[in-house]
């Protein structure tokens, strides 16, 4: 017997007129018709309704009904599905503000330390050509430079903070790399020394300019480099620590 013939049996054994039980679930006499000749069926809240009306289980409704059946398993699976996807989106969704709170707290920790060692960027034409958009800090004539360890607005690079020293036209330019270590630019050209302005690798191949350059820098001017490394290295604690 199907959802329909149920609905009848139902409806005479209490001398009902389709539009008496029509007026029970707020729906039209034509959509019981319907019902009752299977050209639609009840929805699952007016099927649990009709339960609880008439006092006849779920299941006394559904069985036989293979087709009612059916919807209702798909609609199980469905609903399954649905309720997995939006646990799915949820957790991905809590997460993300997770992540993007974070970031943006490592983002703003890191800008504060920046200033905190002294070092101001200005948005003036001026400023940005003179220091490339850097943080800055100028003592002694000695340019200190610094791009916070970020990129973009939530993610944060710790592979790419650099610290550069410059003096002059650039004729001393060193750079403090996100391990601490320190290299002596020489245009082209680089050489990592260590703190006491020392070559740490002497087998690296130079050309005659570089040497010259290394010479002059690390040998003539040694005096005037070591502050200068002290000083930037000071710097990198202090923003990093």
């Amino acid at each position: 017997m199907n959802i329909g013939a149920k609905i009848i049996e139902i409806r005479k054994k209490r001398n009902m007129t389709q539009e008496d039980f029509a007026k029970i679930f707020h729906v039209t006499r034509q959509t019981v018709s319907n019902w009752e000749n299977q050209k639609s069926y009840p929805d699952l809240q007016t099927l649990v309704q009709i339960s609880d009306e008439f006092d006849v289980s779920l299941d006394t409704l559904l069985k036989g009904d293979m087709v009612m059946v059916k919807k209702i398993d798909n609609f199980k699976v469905y609903k399954k599905a649905f309720i997995g996807l939006t646990a799915g989106v949820l957790t991905v969704g809590i997460l993300g503000c997770a992540y993007i709170g974070i970031c943006k707290v490592q983002h703003n920790n890191m800008y504060k330390s920046v200033e905190r060692a002294g070092f101001t960027k200005e948005l003036n034409e001026k400023f940005i050509e003179k220091y490339q958009g850097n943080y800055a800090l100028t003592e002694d004539g000695v340019d200190y430079l610094v791009t916070p360890k970020s990129i973009g607005k939530y993610e944060l690079d710790t592979n790419n903070f650099w610290l550069t020293a410059r003096k002059g036209n650039m004729d001393i330019t060193i750079n403090i790399d996100e391990n601490r270590k320190i290299f002596l630019a020489l245009y082209p050209g680089e050489i990592e020394i260590d703190e006491k302005g020392n070559e740490v690798d002497t087998s690296k191949k130079l050309t005659d300019v570089q040497k010259t350059h290394t010479n002059n820098l690390l040998i003539n001017r040694k005096e005037e480099i070591l502050p200068i490394i002290n000083r930037a290295l000071e710097l990198w604690d202090t923003i990093n620590k």
